[in-house]
């Protein structure tokens, strides 16, 4: 026998033994006992009846005979758990007694077995009247917990047929409860087990047992857990909580009532409540709408969706569909609309545009092996659609397909209808059974064909039509078969094939795809998804729940694990919401994320999805990939051959896992071989969290133990990172320790500040650790100077980091440390050094004081005991502190500093002090400000510290503020000083630059918009510290530049705190003129005398040498402009010409000062700013021809920096708009 006599599927149950064909349903030959291999297609018996118009069945081969486990040790696992129970069966042994009561127990465990392995689990163990069974615990499938749940309905339906009869024949009353949970087990073998068999343990089997005690006879009760995994897959009946023992809180419990209809792919709407649009899949989107436009014009098509899982094959699909309902609708309206109104004849359609018709037949991998489960699947969409009002019993199905086929056919229904109902296994009425009866096997099978090549061309022919084959790659032979045979329709009707699957070469679904581009290539259009860019990814996020929801750590952190698969980004966001990170606001529906995510646990569903696919690998492929995740997300061959060893069968499992899309080559280095990396971080966690935990620490210390020994320890500098991480996993704390720190100082050496604040965190947790377990003094000393190294090193990061108050902490914490070891006094020394006091570039006034003392006395203790390079330090620090107090002897000690910088052959030291001397004499003595700096310029190129390139980028940008040459300021040197300080990590270097963009950007070259937000953003970056007064001005001076005085009037209000406060004196003359220049824009006489007090203190300062003659220029022009505006408002002469006379005085001191200087370097000024003051001035005087040279002098010197800004910069014209060049432009031209 070579076809089955049911429904003519060849039998693949052959015995390769002795030849004898086996029925479908065995697992051992009949004849000679030989277990029986599964075919590509075979044949199971057909399920218990499940909801009409859903496919009636599914089989798959029970797990392979040699399950992939990657040890006898053990496995961790996330499997779905059912048990099952009947109910009374100790009342029943009562009544009918011992053998009988074995016989019917035996009969009901063999019915709930079969559903077992039909659906792809395995039978763990029999417990008298009941099972334990498992989905995905030596063998996963992305849908396990469906699965389970399927398979539990099923077993309520078989056993309730035959409960049927038994009481029917004996009155025996037989009710069966099923529990299932999904969760963690622990997959091993067991000492009394045969060799290979497996036991799983875990707390899913205990919640099972709990949730099948409290089911009710007949019913299925399943947890929380495995409700959220499979909602969509099923209709519910919610039954409130139960208490479980163990468990602190209850526990939500579900009662599955029946399949749903597919709900296959994301909806338009997202379950995170945002429309989400196509992103990233245009051009493929558009490839489709094109195939289907053919078809509406008359021409056939095929279309293969390929991609990988995720990747959004089903939502591409959906949106299709969508838009052409959506144009079908709009169309529809306005023929009608178009029908309603009179028109000649000639300009009415000839024919309506034509209706699509969409049906769609999905395969499941639990369907392979049953024949034609894709084309019973899109039939029965087929006549959902065609139901009013849902068929549920086959009955109703029945009449249904034959209402249909009478319609396509007429009363040639009768040649095609059999064939379709018993396709259906619909119970077909006495008239046409004699048809299907007497045709053996291979007859069937080609009326198979035939009768649903015809419904496709009658379908076709009354309207065009697609349809829509899904999930292709768990296509069983016999549906390819079909599909095959029809796809010949595509050439005369107009019908679309699309088929949507997985790109894999090992499935059936490969073979055909290859026949179709070699005999279809005409009709053929492919479409291959690809994985999303990280720009897209971040985009699909943003459409998901919000641009604002998530902070960008957290943002990126999916990007990088999601690997551009939309499935997965999904996944992770929804792990979030469950675990309470993101949260909806009530009030406004948006997202928002209560803290920083920094790691992302792997949410079950992608686990199973994972594991599935590591699954189908060999076991040595499976253990060198879990020997891989170990190593990392990068692994070298030499170090997984040290732990798997030497053995010839790695390079073909490495080259295995390359085909399998799970790694790939980087690239070959010296000592470790060649670099792998994982494709996807999450497959590396799902490999990961397979093993056990004595596992994982054993193959941990395999790997540090490599990496410390045969790694050259020049090269080991950059491993230091990963050994930590090795030894952590192997649980060796002190080699941990010793790792990190090494970690964590080269990082912070490299500006890599958040992996050193990681490392420097990490130290401190070990410490913590091994202070609690020091038993003796010394040990407990020497965990104190380690402790105080870490926190010093983390003082530094959270400074460069701009984590100000956490810096403060951590420099409290050193003293304390160092008052704990008084014998040394270079601790104290160094803690004294450390304090905010101390630091000048975030001491405020009320502070300078006590930082002075305190830099003082760690220079007294570095004299006493002789420690040069510490004193080096003290004395820069005493020195700063002294300049800033305007101390004295501030600058001989500076230059003592760098006499002994010179000496110690401190580079470092040597070339901050040389550009501390060069800003110290700055534009007043530009000379020596410059010879200073040439002396940096020729020292830092024997140093290699971004620091210092920044600080030598901020005092070579000064050169061309003087020059005027603005646009190279701001491109050459501001922004490669802005891009620097990013790269490092560096918020204060990050706000200056940023302050100096933004105030050329907008004073100096006149775009106030792009300006000002990056002067808001230094503000942002300083606001926990003094020195945000700076962008605070700039700010305030583009409002009053906008005309937006009131809001320019706040935020000095703001300021003016902070320019008391603020040890540098540039602050407080800073905020005098720009509330100067306020005062002079609202423009009334009492402002204009505030305008005029304003400059007082300003001038004060110069005249007290605490800040340089540039702002006597800049005050002394701001006062010549406030002069003429009061002239303006006098009535009388007299004072009208004494306004007149001191604005000339004013603009004559600035003219000198800037003709001396030849340059302006102070933001509240310009050059052609004053000779326009000047020349306003001679002119109110009546000195016009005077005036009129200076007027031209103002608009020479304008345009010789508009020349230098290039001719494409859209600079060129923002800087002729600024106010102060219009002024000057309409005072030339009258």
């Amino acid at each position: 026998m070579r076809f089955c006599g049911m429904c003519g599927t060849r039998l693949a149950l052959v015995c390769a033994t002795c030849g004898f064909a086996n029925p479908p349903n065995y697992r051992y030959c009949g004849n000679c006992g030989t277990r029986l291999q599964s075919g590509d297609d075979r044949v199971a018996h057909p399920p218990a009846q499940l909801p009409a118009l859903i496919t009636d069945a599914a089989s798959e081969e029970p797990a392979d005979s040699t399950p992939a486990i990657l040890s006898s040790e053990g496995e961790r696992r996330i499997a779905t758990v059912l048990v099952t129970d009947v109910s009374g069966s100790t009342a029943l042994l009562e009544r009918v007694g011992t053998e009988a009561w074995v016989e019917l127990m035996n009969r009901v465990l063999h019915i709930l077995e079969e559903e077992v392995y039909r659906f792809g689990g395995e039978v763990e163990q029999f417990r008298g009247d009941g099972m334990v069974a498992f989905f995905g615990a030596t063998r996963a499938h992305e849908d396990d917990p469906e699965r389970a749940v399927l398979a539990a309905l099923a077993m309520q339906q078989s056993v309730g047929v035959f409960a049927a009869q038994v009481e029917q024949q004996q009155g025996i009353s037989l009710r069966l409860r099923v529990g299932v949970s999904t969760g963690e087990v622990i997959v091993s073998s067991a000492a009394r087990r045969p060799p290979h068999a497996e036991v799983a343990m875990g707390a899913a089997i205990t919640m099972a047992a709990r949730m099948e005690a409290v089911a009710e006879p007949g019913t299925v009760l399943v947890s929380e857990h495995t409700y959220r995994l499979v909602a969509s897959s099923f209709e519910w009946q919610p039954l409130g909580s139960i208490t479980v023992r163990g468990i602190s809180q209850p526990i939500a419990v579900y009662r599955p009532l029946a399949p749903k209809a597919d709900s296959d792919g994301m909806s338009r709407q997202s379950l995170f409540g945002y429309p989400v649009p196509l992103i990233g899949r245009e051009a493929e989107f558009a490839a489709l709408k094109h195939c289907v436009k053919d078809v509406l014009s008359g021409r056939g098509r095929i279309a293969m969706l390929t991609g990988d899982k995720g990747l959004g094959k089903s939502f591409l699909v959906n949106e299709l569909r969508q838009y052409f309902v959506h144009r079908g609708a709009l169309l529809s309206l306005a023929q009608t609309a178009e029908a309603a109104q009179p028109s000649p004849p000639q300009l009415r359609p000839a024919q309506p545009t034509p209706t699509l018709t969409w049906v769609r037949g999905r395969c499941r991998s639990y369907h392979q092996g049953w024949p034609y489960s894709m084309w019973i699947d899109l039939l029965s969409d087929w006549l959902s659609q065609c139901s009013p009002h849902r068929a549920q019993s086959k009955e109703e199905v029945r009449d249904v397909l034959r209402q249909e086929s009478r319609a396509l056919w007429g009363e040639e229904f009768v040649e095609h209808y059999p064939y379709l109902a018993t396709l259906l296994s619909l119970p077909l009425e006495d008239e046409f059974g004699d048809r299907v009866r007497h045709l053996d096997a291979e007859g069937l099978r080609q009326r198979y064909f035939i009768a649903v090549q015809s419904w496709i061309v009658a379908m076709c022919r009354r309207s065009p039509l697609v349809l829509v084959f899904a999930d292709m790659q768990w296509a069983g032979a016999s549906s390819l078969d079909l599909l095959k045979y029809c796809l010949p329709v595509c050439e005369t009707e107009a019908l679309l094939m699309l088929l949507v699957f997985r790109p894999d070469r090992d499935l059936p679904m490969w073979e055909l795809a290859q026949h179709i581009e070699l005999e279809y290539p005409h009709r053929l259009t492919q479409v291959e998804l690809k994985p999303l860019n990280d720009a897209q990814s971040a985009e699909l996020i943003a459409a998901m729940i919000g641009p604002e929801a998530l902070p960008p750590e957290t943002r990126d952190l999916i990007v990088k694990n999601a690997a551009g698969n939309p499935y997965y980004i999904q996944e992770l966001i929804h792990a979030l919401v469950t675990g309470g990170v993101l949260v909806r606001d009530v009030e406004t529906g948006r997202w928002r994320a209560m803290r920083t995510v920094t790691t992302l646990d792997l949410p079950d569903n992608l686990q199973r999805l994972l594991v599935a696919r590591i699954d189908r690998l060999s076991p040595g492929e499976r253990h060198v990939l879990q020997v891989a995740a170990v190593i990392g997300s990068v692994f070298w061959s030499n170090v997984v051959r040290a732990v798997v060893g030497n053995t010839p069968e790695l390079s073909r499992h490495l080259a295995a896992l390359q085909r399998a899309q799970l790694i790939q080559e980087t690239g070959r280095l010296p000592e470790l071989g060649m670099q792998y990396l994982f494709r996807s971080p999450l497959v590396r966690d799902a490999a990961y969290d397979s093993l056990l935990t004595a596992q994982r620490v054993a193959l941990h210390a395999r790997v540090a133990e490599y990496l410390a020994l045969y790694v050259n320890p020049d090269a080991l500098v950059g491993y230091y990172g990963l050994l930590a991480e090795q030894f952590r996993g192997a649980e060796n704390y002190p080699k941990e320790l010793f790792y990190t720190l090494l970690a964590a100082e080269e990082a912070r050496k490299l500006y890599a500040n958040a992996e050193a604040l990681q490392r420097y965190n990490r130290a401190i947790a070990l410490l913590d650790r091994m202070e609690a377990g020091a038993t003796d003094d010394n040990r407990r000393r020497a965990i104190r100077t380690q402790r105080f190294e870490v926190f010093d090193g983390r003082r530094r990061v959270l400074l460069d980091m701009g984590e100000i108050e956490a810096a403060r902490a951590d420099a409290r914490a050193l003293l304390a440390l160092a008052d704990a070891m008084p014998d040394d006094p270079t601790w104290r020394v160094d803690a004294l050094l450390a304090q905010p006091e101390v630091i000048a570039g975030e001491a405020v006034r009320d502070e300078a004081a006590q930082g002075l003392a305190m830099a003082e006395e760690a220079l007294a203790l570095t004299r006493q005991i002789g420690d040069r390079r510490r004193e080096l330090q003290a004395l820069i620090a005493v020195a700063q502190l002294g300049s800033h107090l305007r101390r004295i002897e501030a600058r001989a000690q500076a230059e003592h500093a760098l006499v002994l910088a010179r000496e110690l052959g401190d580079l470092h030291a040597e070339v901050r002090l040389l550009l501390g001397f060069s800003h110290f004499y700055g534009p007043d003595d530009l000379p020596r400000s410059e010879e200073y700096l040439q002396a940096a310029l020729a020292r830092s190129e024997q140093v290699n510290d971004k620091a210092i390139k920044i600080a030598l980028l901020g005092a070579l940008s000064a050169r061309y503020e003087r020059r005027g040459d603005y646009y190279r300021q701001l491109v050459e040197f501001e922004q490669e000083r802005l891009r620097i300080s990013r790269k490092i990590g560096n918020r204060f270097a990050e706000g200056d630059a940023l302050t100096f963009c933004g105030q050329i950007q907008a004073i100096y070259l006149g775009d106030y918009a792009g300006g000002l937000a990056l002067l808001q953003e230094a503000l942002d970056k300083w606001s926990p510290i003094a020195r945000r007064l700076f962008p605070m001005l700039r700010i305030a001076q583009v409002y009053v530049l906008q005309g937006r005085l009131d809001e320019a009037r706040a935020i000095l209000a703001q300021a003016e705190p902070l320019s008391g406060a603020i040890l540098i004196e540039l602050g407080r003359a800073g905020w005098g003129l720009v509330e100067a220049m306020l005062h002079q824009a609202v423009g009334d006489e009492a402002s204009l005398q505030r305008a005029l007090q304003a400059t007082r203190p300003v001038l004060q300062q110069v005249a007290n040498n605490l800040v340089s003659q540039q702002y006597r220029m800049a005050a002394s022009c701001l006062d010549a402009a406030t002069h003429l505006a009061l002239a303006r408002l006098q009535v009388e002469e007299g004072a009208r010409t004494a306004h007149v006379q001191q604005a000339l005085s004013a603009s004559g001191v600035a003219l000198d000062l800037y003709r001396a200087f030849g340059f302006t370097q102070v933001v509240e000024c310009v050059g052609e700013e004053i000779l326009l003051r000047h020349g306003q001035a001679l002119a109110a005087g009546g000195r016009k021809a005077e005036a009129v040279d200076f007027l031209r002098q103002a608009h020479d010197e304008m345009m010789r920096k508009y020349d230098l800004i290039p001719p494409e910069s859209s600079f060129r014209r923002s800087f002729l708009e600024i106010a102060l060049h219009r002024e000057i432009r309409a005072a030339v031209e009258s």
